[in-house]
């Protein structure tokens, strides 16, 4: 098992990737925060920390995520 402060970085790491995708598919959607939150029923606030990679997000809010954008929840996930 690798140390804890590698298992962190690499989940930060993943952390902002994840978010980093997810802002680019919002935008390419054209949603705003806000409108993205209301149909996940999510805070717009946490959309924001979750684009930032501030917090991780939950299975159940990437595929509501991923279903409010039109993508399937894998892009979320993976570059392509």
């Amino acid at each position: 098992m690798p140390p804890r402060s590698t298992t962190s970085s690499y989940q930060r790491d993943v952390r902002r990737q994840v978010g980093g995708r997810l802002l680019s598919l919002r935008q390419l959607a054209g949603l705003s925060q806000e409108t993205l939150g209301a149909q996940t029923g999510m805070d717009r606030r946490t959309i924001g920390r979750i684009e930032r990679g501030s917090v991780a997000a939950t299975l159940d809010q990437l595929s509501a995520i991923a279903r409010a954008i039109g993508v399937p929840p894998w892009r979320l996930l993976r570059d392509e």
